[in-house]
């Protein structure tokens, strides 16, 4: 008996998950204005995603990923879940880097670091993790770039509320999951729009951002934050 139940034990070993979810109820995709997130910090400038930036490149993918992050609703940045069990990142499929490369430059370093540090905690594989970020970043491209073209955004002042308004007109349940970021570049100037997030069920369908205690708002003066029209 001794041996059967070893025997057991090392078969269920075998046939765990390589990855063990953390107890969270959503998700936040975390979308950056590339050019705002370059002018932040000398540090960012330095980066290489940051020297290789392009105006072409940018205006053609303006929303690049940041992270996509398992969430807790109304818990607080330092105590979300982070660096579960779970497997090494390991080697992606070409295909899926290089559609990364584009919608996630951050290369290599980028990808290990929200591997290790959210992916691990959703349960998923890395390749699911990725091939869903990267799906859900192309998505949010196509309905928000159009916008910020349209409405002529680019190089000005974007106010939240007249954007909200313009992607409600479009998309009103995306409308209701975005939070924009503003932040001001180290040492002071003009405030910039950082970065466009979107609250996400854990089936990544979009959810009011005020179902999980968050504004959609963050840190941008009410005549809203600038969008840069470039590097």
């Amino acid at each position: 008996m001794t041996r059967i139940r070893a025997a057991l034990l090392a078969l269920a070993l075998l046939t765990a998950p390589t990855a063990r979810a953390a107890e969270f109820d959503h998700y936040l995709l975390s979308l950056s204005i590339a050019p705002s997130f370059c002018a932040l910090s000398p540090a960012n400038q330095a980066k290489p995603d940051c020297q290789s930036l392009t105006a072409e490149r940018y205006r053609a993918t303006p929303l690049t990923v940041h992270g996509l992050w398992p969430n807790i609703a109304r818990v607080s940045v330092n105590r979300q879940p982070s660096r579960c069990d779970g497997p090494s990142l390991g080697r992606l499929p070409a295909a899926l880097i290089a559609d990364l490369d584009v919608v996630m430059p951050g290369g290599a370093g980028l990808r290990r670091h929200e591997w290790r540090t959210h992916g691990t905690c959703s349960g998923l594989s890395p390749r699911d993790y990725f091939a869903t970020l990267a799906r859900l970043a192309h998505q949010a491209n196509a309905t928000i770039a159009p916008i910020l073209a349209e409405r002529g955004y680019f190089g000005r002042q974007m106010p939240t509320t007249d954007f909200l308004a313009a992607l409600t007109a479009s998309n009103p349940t995306l409308a209701a999951a975005v939070i924009i970021d503003c932040r001001s570049p180290r040492g002071g100037g003009q405030v910039l729009v950082e970065e466009i997030r979107l609250t996400l069920s854990k089936d990544f369908v979009p959810i009011p951002a005020d179902t999980v205690g968050m504004g959609q708002n963050s840190g941008c003066p009410r005549q809203g934050g600038l969008l840069p029209a470039g590097p």
